[in-house]
């Protein structure tokens, strides 16, 4: 058995929370009631809040900052080097940063950063069964990624979007809010709020379904109108988005399109007319 020696602990005791075939680093700062199952390793600087569960055979890397209630299923990693040739391995950099309320179910992996900001995981995501977020990875709150789901470095994602199962993000791509993107699917740039991909490397429509769930009935007339002047009326982006702007500039969730829009990079992913049979 692997012994558990020296850690900071906070609070009096953690006596039957460790398994005694866990082993954990003397730089560990772990929460009093932080639950550690058999055959996990925590290495290094990593910190937990309360309420946190390793269920078992899990590898934690520091730096590794962990908030409270997450679930860590087995066969998870979370710090490790990322998978970048050109990065240094034994380099620990900014780390992970994981929020509060998060599920990482097994092997699921997440890698630090290369940069000065931690690769970033918000509060309450759901990583599905061999979901991965790579390097530099900035996440918000609510997303969900099924088995298999794909972020490659530097992708950013903001809130409630759902990613379907084995579907991929090229590095440095932006995902809106309130996404879904249907499974087996690809994209290489910016995928903007509100919309669905169930084709690769184009969007399809509006998320309706997720606009309604969220509450934003009212606004969907409104950002029909903006997904056509977008993406059917044949202008640039930009000349859309002033568009827009002029024209449906008293909806927030308009605005929030033409300010995605606005600071993409990569450009924005195209759409493709629907195939009408006629016959």
């Amino acid at each position: 058995m692997i012994a558990v020696l020296g850690m900071n602990l906070r609070g009096k005791s953690m006596a039957g929370r460790i398994h005694p075939t866990s082993e954990i680093d003397s730089q560990a700062d772990l929460a009093e009631d932080v639950s550690i199952g058999p055959g996990c390793v925590i290495r290094g600087c990593v910190r937990s809040g309360a309420g946190t569960r390793v269920i078992g055979h899990a590898y934690l890397q520091g730096p590794l900052t962990i908030g409270r209630e997450n679930t860590i299923y087995p066969f998870t990693t979370l710090g490790f080097a990322p998978q970048d040739r050109k990065y240094n391995p034994l380099e620990q950099g900014a780390g992970v940063l994981i929020g509060d309320g998060n599920v990482f179910r097994e092997s699921v992996t997440i890698h630090r950063a290369t940069g000065q900001r931690p690769t970033t995981i918000g509060d309450g995501n759901y990583f599905m069964v061999n979901s991965h977020a790579g390097h530099d990875v900035v996440m918000g709150d609510d997303n969900m990624l099924a088995n298999g789901a794909l972020l490659a470095g530097h992708v950013e994602v903001a809130d409630r979007v759902i990613f379907g199962g084995n579907c991929a993000v090229h590095q440095f791509c932006r995902v809106g809010r309130l996404v879904m993107m249907s499974g087996q699917q690809g994209v290489t740039r910016d995928l903007p709020p509100f919309s669905i991909c169930y084709e690769d490397r184009r969007v399809g429509g509006l998320n309706l379904v997720g606009l309604r769930r969220a509450g934003y009935r009212d606004h969907i007339p409104a950002l029909k109108e903006a997904f056509t002047i977008l993406y059917r009326n044949g202008h640039a982006n930009l000349s859309a988005v002033d568009l827009i702007e002029r024209e449906l500039g008293n909806d927030t969730l308009c605005m929030e399109l033409v300010a995605f829009v606005r600071t993409t990079s990569r450009g924005i992913t195209g759409y493709r007319q629907p195939i009408r049979d006629d016959a």
